[in-house]
């Protein structure tokens, strides 16, 4: 294929959301890509979806790779939790990052079919092949000091009175299912140690892997605890899987505390996540 480009997409969302660095990262974006092509050994074959970022999948004489170039200012707390569940076998091989002023390049084995999760049957999928992988990340520690918090993220977006970043085809939560989400996520801050989290558990960030079962891509960089990532996960499941024994069931194949699962649940739909 030709020089990739940042989508036009993609990059008005970047001049919308962080436009100091928004021209020096896309001015860069290029030569840097070239750059690790010449590295690798690595053709570019496509640029892949994405909001934020700029992602392409290549082919190199090891594998089919990911390069992906972001510019959010956490860019580098993402790709530290990327490695550290990279580790722990959940998320994709991480060969190398690398941040600049600009941006940060993170270089990752491309998972194979790479199915979405909202592309599958979710009412037939084996539920334990889907959450077990997270029970790997329990208790883990954060890969980096100083990493923001979910607490403070949910948080900020309980008490949004106007929150626009919302999952899809919702509106902001009424005041009081709001002021009850921030009650329990006191509780839950009580006891609360900020350890390895996924932080994004969302539909498209969980993908097949012909080998593994599952793959959890594309980590947000915060701290938080598995039990936050198997409520995210468990919001989308419980749609179309409707058991009553359904979170305890899936909080114990992520080695999780089901009392737990089911506050951040409350927490994370009124929060809209």
């Amino acid at each position: 294929m030709e020089t990739p480009q940042i989508p036009t997409s993609v990059l008005a969302n970047v001049q919308q959301r962080w436009p100091e660095v928004a021209g020096s990262w896309a001015e860069h974006a290029g030569i840097e890509l070239q750059s690790l092509c010449q590295q690798y050994q690595a053709v570019p074959r496509e640029v892949l979806p994405a909001r934020y970022g700029f992602v392409i999948a290549a082919e190199s004489p090891t594998g089919p790779l990911v390069l992906r170039s972001t510019p959010d200012p956490h860019g580098p707390d993402q790709a530290a939790v990327a490695a550290a569940l990279a580790n722990l076998t959940i998320s994709p091989y991480v060969y190398e990052s690398n941040t600049t002023d600009h941006g940060t390049w993170t270089v990752l084995d491309r998972v194979s079919p790479g199915t979405a999760l909202y592309e599958t049957d979710m009412a037939t999928i084996d539920l334990r092949k889907l959450f077990e992988p997270l029970a790997a990340m329990s208790h883990q520690p954060t890969p980096r000091d100083g990493m923001p918090s979910i607490i403070d993220w949910l948080r900020s977006r309980l008490e949004d009175d106007h929150l626009e970043d919302r999952r899809l085809g919702t509106a902001v939560a009424p005041l009081e299912e709001r002021q009850h989400a921030l009650d329990l996520l006191s509780e839950l801050a009580t006891d609360h140690s900020p350890r390895l989290c996924h932080g994004d558990a969302s539909l498209g960030n969980v993908i097949a892997d012909g080998r593994s079962g599952w793959k959890y891509i594309d980590p947000r960089g915060i701290s938080g605890e598995s039990a936050y990532d198997v409520a995210v996960l468990g919001l989308r499941i419980a749609r179309v899987r409707t058991s009553a024994g359904l979170v305890d069931q899936i909080a114990a194949f992520a080695n999780a505390s089901a009392i737990r699962v089911h506050s951040w649940m409350t927490v994370a739909n009124a929060a809209r996540v």
